[in-house]
């Protein structure tokens, strides 16, 4: 009789798993996410990378950490003072000349060492990203510190018409906990942004990757439900990261030039293979000369090094580094950012904001009650104060949480049909 209750109730707790799994595999708002902008937040950017590089370097022989602590930065704007999405700016010193895209908020970020222009003067020329007829006057200017702002004359800046995204996806066998609830936020994420930015001609790709020579490439897309599809029947596997081999792959798709807002998510909690890290820093490289913006995305249990080189990217092509929280009670345990200050949202609300962002040049800041912890206090990106505590959500506030809700009303059905039906 006790076994076979056993065996009854066994029965029932694997019926429950598999409709939980299933459900909430199917609902998207459940992740929750917090972000940093780096750029906005320069120093404390530069003292974490101090700290954190010699470990790094370490554990990657033949690494040297880039050094980003001599940034300038180059804000184009009109004559209004409105920022110049996507300028075309020309950078020259003694020794080189190299042109980049600006990015949809106008500003350009150049690391002298790390680019290779050497110490001293830098000359600047730059134009619409069409370039300079008619009444158009380019804009031009030097500097030896560590900022310039630059006023093309004559015409306005125009937001961009259309968006292109890749997602370079992490699936070796740690993102197991993962990959199908990226799948769901992806395809709401993308419909929102739609909605909130009609006009704008949306395409998505996506690279996902394992071991080496095991790297998958979806080219850009205007169906966004296809390429949530190549993502959700993703299985995951292997140990080592050949998100050299992504990165390259996504570097390589049909992005859009001119006018367009270019965004890449790096969704990984592992460094890339060892022996690549370098390369990984000059794909960023590459990136921000073609106008892309990269953003890390760091997945449970991120690895220092991991959140180190996703930082970095983001650092370099003027993006934000973002991770998964414990907040929403899904997955793995998330490891908690080496950042000042930080909000937590729903995962696809804080994707719709940035995405929001980069298409109108311009910071979107989450509604009040969206905000489900603050570590820290920032205004507009900006921490404010160098406060370590956390404000959590209350036991009263449980059910306001819409994964803890959907969990706990799934669980409870569950538990009756399943006892119901033997």
């Amino acid at each position: 009789f006790a076994i076979a209750i056993d065996r009854r109730v066994l029965r029932v707790m694997r019926r429950v798993f598999f409709i939980i799994s299933c459900s909430l595999a199917q609902q998207a708002g459940l992740l929750t996410a917090g972000d940093v902008d780096d750029n906005l937040n320069f120093g404390h950017f530069v003292g974490y990378a101090n700290r954190t590089s010699p470990s790094v370097e370490a554990y990657e022989p033949g690494f040297s950490a880039p050094d980003l602590s001599d940034r300038v930065m180059v804000s184009v704007q009109d004559a209004t003072g409105a920022h110049f999405p996507c300028a075309s700016i020309t950078a020259s010193s003694d020794q080189l000349t190299k042109t980049f895209p600006a990015g949809t908020n106008g500003m350009l970020y150049l690391f002298p060492t790390l680019d290779g222009f050497g110490p001293g003067m830098l000359t600047f020329t730059a134009v619409p990203p069409g370039g300079c007829s008619g009444e158009c006057v380019a804009a031009t200017g030097s500097t030896g510190s560590a900022g310039i702002s630059l006023v093309i004359e004559g015409v306005d800046g125009e937001l961009p018409s259309a968006l292109d995204v890749v997602f370079v996806v992490d699936a070796t066998g740690s993102m197991d906990d993962e990959i199908a609830y990226l799948a769901t936020e992806l395809t709401s994420v993308m419909d929102r942004v739609q909605e909130a930015i009609p006009g704008v001609d949306i395409r998505v790709g996506l690279t996902v990757y394992r071991n080496p020579g095991m790297t998958l490439a979806y080219g850009l897309s205007k169906s966004i439900s296809e390429r949530a599809d190549d993502l959700r029947q993703q299985g995951v596997g292997g140990s080592l990261e050949a998100m050299i081999e992504a990165l390259d792959a996504a570097l390589e798709m049909d992005w859009r030039g001119g006018n367009t807002a270019r965004v890449m998510f790096v969704v990984t909690d592992e460094p890339p293979e060892r022996g690549t890290y370098a390369r990984t820093v000059q794909a960023a490289q590459t990136a921000r000369s073609l106008g892309i913006t990269m953003m890390g995305l760091a997945a449970s249990g991120a690895s220092e090094t991991a959140e180190y080189l996703l930082r970095v990217f983001a650092a370099i092509t003027g993006g934000r580094h973002l991770f998964l929280t414990d907040d929403s009670g899904v997955g793995n345990p998330h490891k908690e950012p080496a950042v000042q200050c930080y909000q937590v949202t729903r995962l696809d609300s804080l994707l719709l904001r940035v995405l929001k962002s980069e298409v109108l040049g311009e910071r979107v800041e989450p509604p009040e009650e969206e905000v489900q912890r603050e570590v820290g206090r920032q205004q507009g990106g900006v921490c404010i104060v160098d406060i370590t505590s956390t404000t959590r959500m209350a036991p009263s506030e449980a059910s306001s949480n819409p994964g803890v809700g959907l969990a706990v009303g799934v669980l409870l059905l569950s538990l009756s049909a399943g006892l119901l039906s033997q």
